[in-house]
């Protein structure tokens, strides 16, 4: 059975390429969402095994999703990438200070994209 990726972006192009790199190439079944509100919807309905998401989203940020799904005791123990445009230090270190592990500036590498998954969810 193929493990659950939920990716959360509102720029289409970077959920079509993380979307064909994580099927294709990962073999995973990719669930999408364009805002963190729907992003959190999704992952109540899918438990995911993994969670994708950037950080400046409409309704909801990521670090502010991230935040929703620490305080959730049934979804705090999902794994969290961080994919973001913002390149700055003061990103990193928030995201770190929250507990996000991974974090990748875009644009990424899709071969470094799928060696963290594989890494994070044990393959």
């Amino acid at each position: 059975m193929a493990k659950k990726i939920l990716v959360a972006d509102d720029e289409k192009h970077i959920v079509q390429i993380v979307q064909f790199n994580l099927e294709k190439k990962g073999n995973y079944e990719v669930i999408v969402a364009s805002d963190g509100e729907m992003a959190l919807n999704l992952i109540k309905e899918n438990k995911p095994d993994l969670i994708i998401s950037d950080i400046m989203m409409p309704k909801m940020t990521g670090f502010e999703l991230f935040e929703a799904l620490k305080a959730d005791e049934s979804l705090k123990d999902i794994p969290f990438i961080i994919l973001t445009a913002k390149g700055q230090d003061s990103y990193f270190e928030e995201g770190q200070e929250k507990g996000i592990l991974h974090i990748l500036t875009k644009p990424f590498s899709p071969r470094a994209l799928l060696g963290i998954t594989k890494e994070i969810l044990g393959e």
